[in-house]
């Protein structure tokens, strides 16, 4: 069965490797129609092999449940976006 991308799936990303590639935070956005509150997620304290996939986070404006979870690439080193050197009320 097709999945629809041209790429062949490979294991899960995890923690480590994501901080390999200068990423250092996970974002999640809360699937919520009523919320769709952001939020950055500090990772830093957990071990690398921990899988992104299985991150499992609640809104903390909503406390809804259905929430993705994924890499923070804005603040990857080289990205037109990067966040990097803002002061925090810009992020």
């Amino acid at each position: 069965m097709a999945t629809g991308n041209s790429y062949p799936s490979g294991p899960p990303m995890t923690l480590g490797n994501m901080r390999q590639q200068g990423v250092r935070n996970l974002i999640a956005y809360c699937l919520n129609d009523a919320s769709r509150h952001p939020a950055v997620i500090d990772v830093s304290a957990y071990p690398d092999e921990i899988e992104i996939p299985s991150w499992r986070a609640k809104c903390g404006k909503g406390g809804g449940r259905r929430v993705d979870v994924r890499p923070n690439w804005k603040e990857k080193p080289g990205t037109p976006d990067s966040w990097q050197g803002c002061p925090t009320w810009e992020k």
